[in-house]
């Protein structure tokens, strides 16, 4: 071993001095003996001791992800190193998603503008727009919603936006909604809400109908066939009939003011060339073909009124 000169500032250490030095500075234990990172790692700089954590034996060692690269918390000459995840539901039945914060048997729901007002409105639910400049006669697709109460506004498009109605509905995960904004007697707004989930369980060929009055307040509706056969009878304002289940194929209806003419019968079901004997005489308020398909279910919703330059008419969906 070369002999130390403690007196002498400029003095060096031979190898073997330092290789003595090191090991007396440093007892290791056996935690300490684990750690990847030997003392030589840890970069010499001045505040290097007020930046990075410390051991029990005053030793400083890096920070790092198993593999990857000593990150210095704090420190410059190092960045981070970016670990991204891979993202897994949180919940049974949720689908995979960026956040996984909705469940995937959320309700669905839609909205119909049946007043005849003539200005256009947005509907936001819980402040999230789910239909945006809707003029009368307008349906929107269907949207997501979470099981449970929710708030539904409705604005005016255009101006100062004024809310015109808001109202609270409950809405149950795994069923079908729509929502119609339809004018009260008094002359302001009021909302529907429509279930679309019935008539899950057809025959054989057959799909499934049925009729709402969301027209005006006092009016009444049957909705017949050309033989005087009823297929709905006094469907009043607001009303939604029962799902009927018709075999497939092509249809004409009429509508009819409620009583204006004779009903020989109304149907149970409805069936192509079981009818009765006669016609339909006399004027109708409106008239339509619907070509119902097996399996799928069908809504027309009577809106508007003759004295509006919207007048009155038919509109039919698929629920």
């Amino acid at each position: 071993m070369a002999e130390n000169n403690t007196g002498n500032s400029s003095a060096h250490l031979s190898p073997e001095d330092y290789e003595e030095t090191y090991e007396e500075a440093a007892p290791v234990s056996q935690d300490s003996a684990a750690s990847p990172y030997s003392y030589s790692d840890v970069p010499q700089t001045a505040d290097a001791q007020s930046v990075l954590p410390s051991n029990d034996y005053g030793l400083t060692l890096p920070v790092a992800p198993e593999g990857g690269t000593p990150a210095y918390p704090g420190a410059t000459a190092w960045s981070p190193t970016v670990i991204t995840f891979p993202v897994f539901p949180s919940c049974p039945g949720c689908s995979s998603c960026t956040n996984c914060n909705f469940p995937q048997n959320n309700a669905q729901v839609r909205f119909l503008n049946a007043s005849a007002n003539t200005f256009p409105v947005n509907v936001s639910i819980d402040n999230t727009n789910y239909a945006v400049n809707a003029r009368f006669g307008t349906i929107s697709g269907y949207g997501q919603l979470a099981d449970g109460f929710h708030t539904v506004t409705v604005r005016r498009a255009s101006g100062l936006q004024t809310v015109l109605l808001q109202q609270t509905f409950p809405f149950t995960g795994g069923q079908k909604y729509t929502l119609v904004l339809v004018d009260t007697a008094s002359g302001g707004l009021a909302m529907s809400q429509v279930s679309d989930s019935g008539c899950s369980n057809m025959n054989y060929n057959t799909g499934c109908y049925r009729v709402a009055n969301m027209s005006y307040s006092g009016s009444g509706y049957d909705v017949m066939l050309y033989s005087h056969d009823a297929v709905f009878r006094n469907v009043d304002f607001r009303e939604v009939t029962i799902y009927k289940q018709a075999m497939a194929g092509s249809y004409q209806f009429y509508i009819t003011n409620a009583g204006t003419f004779s009903v020989i019968r109304e149907l149970p079901m409805i069936v192509i060339g079981a009818v009765s004997a006669g016609s339909l005489t006399g004027e109708p308020l409106v008239s339509y073909q619907l070509n119902i398909s097996a399996g799928a279910r069908y809504t027309s919703y009577l809106i508007g009124n003759n004295w509006s330059d919207m007048g009155f008419r038919a509109l039919t969906v698929t629920d």
